[in-house]
């Protein structure tokens, strides 16, 4: 994890993530203003700036603040200004690094970022570049419930906040979005009865409702859902069939590691098995023999091919799959 600090000269945040750039922005803020008191901020947009509008901005002194911050957005752009020439932007950069102005801070927010000798130059001057990657699953599950708990004084269910992560992915700008909104409606708790009720599902998502009525009611709820999907929501076959194959892929993969004596803590880790269907995963995982489920893997990539080869149709294979595993999982 970076630290930021006051000395530090340039700061580049490379990455796309809506809430983590303004949060290390805003981190950047709080550490110059602890340091100097109010500091005045300069926006520039890369794409229309020159590098020497930076510079004499950067360089020249400000009339009553002590420190400015100079942000340029889309410095990816901005560095490619006249590249390759004598006074590109990106050469001029190089210079400025090299003996910075002590009263000002340069912070450069791109997409994307290359790794390049400015690199060097930056962090052997004392200051920072920082990537800034999407959280993991599981980062992210740790992410909600430290925010709700600081930010919104509230708590999440482990399967709302599993629900949370399948219907808006790891964003953690509409993830933050949510959990104000539903912080308010259950008055500080969250369970996945609220989720499920005001946070609507991704079309990826609804095809993976199956697994949970697999794992939970067996082949009859499984059909139920089966039809809904395909008739009500119009999804697609194909991620329907992908979603039943992942499950038993692991289902198996659990049931090995069980029978190599693994713990369910570490199984459910490695295979990124949350909340109640990850329950049910590992507790089948202990009662199968992963011989009987490869079969069934067997048979899930069996049909799929056949579908696509355009033997049958695809939503009788879809029930026939269904009532196989739904089996397999009641015995």
């Amino acid at each position: 994890m970076a630290t930021l600090k006051a000395d530090m000269p340039v700061v580049v945040l490379a990455g796309q993530d809506d809430y983590l750039v303004p949060h290390w922005t805003r981190r950047l803020v709080e550490v110059l203003e602890e340091a100097h008191g109010e500091i005045e901020r300069f926006d520039f947009d890369g794409e229309r700036t020159s590098a020497a509008d930076v510079l004499d901005e950067l360089r020249s002194l400000g009339l009553l603040q002590p420190h400015k911050l100079v942000v340029v957005d889309k410095a990816d752009v901005f560095l490619a200004a006249a590249k390759g020439q004598r006074n590109g932007a990106r050469q001029l950069l190089e210079k400025y690094v090299q003996a910075p102005c002590e009263a000002s801070t340069l912070l450069l927010r791109a997409g994307t970022w290359r790794k390049s000798k400015l690199d060097g130059m930056i962090e052997s001057g004392g200051g920072e570049v920082i990537k800034i990657k999407p959280l993991s699953e599981a980062d992210t599950l740790r992410w909600i419930h430290a925010r709700a708990d600081k930010e919104y004084a509230a708590t999440v269910s482990a399967d709302a906040a599993t629900r949370l992560v399948r219907r808006c992915g790891t964003v953690l700008a509409r993830l933050d979005a949510e959990l104000a909104k539903l912080a308010a409606m259950g008055e500080g708790a969250i369970d996945v009865e609220l989720v499920d009720a005001h946070v609507p599902m991704s079309r990826e998502e609804k095809a993976w409702v199956i697994q949970d009525a697999l794992l939970t009611g067996g082949a009859a709820a499984a059909l139920e859902v089966l039809h809904g999907l395909l008739s009500v929501s119009r999804q697609s076959d194909v991620l329907i069939a992908w979603a039943i194959t992942d499950m038993v892929r692991r289902m198996h993969a659990a049931s090995a590691m069980h029978r190599s004596g693994s713990r369910p803590g570490d199984i459910r880790k490695a295979l990124k098995l949350w909340g109640n269907s990850g329950d049910a995963t590992v507790h089948l995982a202990a009662r199968m023999e992963p011989g009987q489920l490869a079969a069934l893997l067997d048979r899930c990539l069996s049909s799929q091919a056949r579908v696509r080869r355009g033997v049958g149709r695809p939503e009788r294979a879809l029930e026939r799959l269904v009532i196989d595993v739904g089996r397999v999982v009641a015995a």
